[in-house]
């Protein structure tokens, strides 16, 4: 019988764990199409068993060889719509770093991701995603600013 766990999981093994413990051993069977003694592997601590790889940390793994080949764009459009469906945002640790040399160059460079953003709500074909990705990209661009002004005025952005 599986324990109810105490804390949220800080391992990938535990999220497993808890997962058995909250949706059922049969659920995960079904959804991963893999057995009973394969999912309780993905849910056993290293510490005390044989390490084996679970989904999440082959996920992770593919999304550290994207950040290693320059593609962070594509690895944060996958964790954001993670985030998205547990109801939070992604944010970046630390503000964008403006790429233009002027604040009013900044804000020309604004019009363009603008632009492309109301493009997206506009057009009745287009997917929460893509909304979504053109709201983050539009926003980063604001950020610029902030940061381009607070650089040029000597504040800590």
């Amino acid at each position: 019988m599986d324990r109810e766990p105490t804390t949220p999981p800080g391992e990938t093994w535990a999220f497993f764990s808890a997962c058995i413990h909250y949706l059922g051993k049969s659920t995960l069977t079904a959804l991963f199409q893999r057995g009973e003694r394969q999912i309780e592997r993905w849910s056993a601590d290293p510490a005390t068993s044989g390490r084996q790889r679970n989904p999440i940390d082959r996920y992770e793994m593919l999304l550290q060889a994207l950040m290693d080949k320059g593609q962070v764009g594509t690895a944060r459009s996958a964790v954001a719509r993670q985030a998205h469906i547990v109801g939070c945002e992604l944010a970046e640790k630390q503000m964008p770093i403006p790429d233009k040399e002027s604040i009013e160059l900044e804000i020309i460079d604004d019009l363009t991701a603008k632009n492309e953003y109301d493009t997206i709500l506009l057009d009745p074909g287009s997917t929460q995603e893509q909304c979504r990705t053109s709201m983050e990209t539009f926003i980063r661009e604001l950020k610029e600013n902030y940061v381009k002004k607070c650089q040029d005025r000597g504040w800590t952005p």
